[in-house]
């Protein structure tokens, strides 16, 4: 069995997701629906992104996951500035839509969709 050793941007990458997992829960937590939280929680979720493209994932479920919670982060962030839904809802979609079309996720579910 050959080991590989890590590099700098996959480490980097990994750090930037811990740390914006931390940041986002923490923002939930420390003042629920303050301004506070909401830029917390969207420092976390450009800190999880920025961690996704640097550690550059292989595994399509742990992929789509970061994705999901980065947007749902931005979403929340939305709905604190606007208290509404209209616009949080359509911030998270298409803060999602990006994300899939900037790391090609599509590409990659239809690839392995034909191994399946």
């Amino acid at each position: 069995m050959e080991r590989n050793s890590l590099k700098f941007t996959t480490l980097f990458g990994i750090a930037l997701i811990v740390i914006g997992l931390l940041l986002e829960l923490g923002g939930i937590f420390y003042h629920p629906g303050s301004l506070e939280s909401a830029e917390t929680v969207f420092t976390g979720a450009i800190a999880i992104s920025v961690g996704h493209a640097f550690y550059g994932l292989d595994s399509l479920p742990l992929s789509l996951a970061l994705t999901a919670i980065s947007s749902i982060g931005i979403g929340y962030y939305v709905f604190v500035q606007t208290t509404g839904w209209l616009w949080t809802i359509i911030a998270t979609i298409a803060f999602f839509a990006f994300i899939v079309a900037l790391f090609q996720l599509r590409g990659s579910i239809r690839h392995r969709h034909g191994t399946w």
